[in-house]
Parts: structure tokens; sequence; C-alpha cells
């Protein structure tokens, strides 16, 4: 009777570590940025790696007095990769990816920010951003 009963244990045991070790897999990366974007340049983030072929997000949570920005996605060669999408306000902003996204799989990429083209002065924002679409 133990030996069932431990048998059954050990079973519930590396099902629950299954389960546990799956969820890492599925949740995309993702990483929060606390940045001062320059009028002439941009930021640019640590590097993350994308896990599927959806969209990426930038969550923004602050922008200093409502000023313009612009984010997108580039490789680590410094190409775009996604569309570049300008926002005066907190929110979630998608990105998409130009050409096939399946290509990207397993390959790092970097959030950038730049001010808008009406905005001239340095301007500090915050948010998480993620390279596929949590």
């Amino acid at each position: 009777m133990k030996t069932a009963t431990a048998k059954k244990s050990l079973s519930v045991f590396f099902l629950a570590v299954s389960i546990i070790a799956a969820s890492g897999v599925v949740h995309a990366a993702s990483a929060s940025y606390n940045a001062s974007v320059p009028v002439w340049g941009d930021f640019e983030s640590g590097k993350l790696k994308k896990a599927d072929t959806t969209s990426a997000k930038n969550k923004v949570t602050y922008i200093e007095d409502d000023r313009a920005l612009v984010s997108w996605i580039e490789n680590q060669g410094g190409s775009n990769l996604t569309t570049k999408v300008s926002y005066s306000s907190t929110g979630s902003y998608v990105m998409d990816y130009a050409g096939n996204a399946s290509g990207l799989v397993g390959t790092d990429v970097l959030l950038n920010i730049s001010t808008g083209s009406s905005n001239f002065t340095s301007t500090d924002t915050k948010g998480s951003w993620s390279p596929d679409n949590f």
C-alpha cells in the first residue's frame, strides 16, 4: 500500500514540476525600463530573446509632461525590425514585425525609444516591454 501511495505522490510531484517548467517556456520575456530619452539619439534597452511569432509590446506607465515619443524594436546590428509607434500618453503599444517574425524566434532584440519630432527636450519615461505580445 505504501508503494502505491509513494508512486502516486511521485507522479503528482513530476506533473507539478512539468507544469511549472512548461509555464516558463510559454511566457515571453519582459523587462522594465526607467529612462531619460535624449533629444538627439535614443534610449536603447538591454536585449531580450524573442520567443514566438507575435508582435512586440511596449507598456508605457509614465511620460514626462505627456511629451511625444516613438518606440520600435531593433536587432543587435541596429536594423529596425518593427513598425515605429508614436505616442504621447501612457498605455500599451503594439509594434508589428516587418516580414516573417518566425525567422526571429530565438534571436536577441532591443527596444529603442526616441523623442518625437516636435519634442526639443530630453524626456523621462517608464514602462515595460517584450519582444512578444505579453
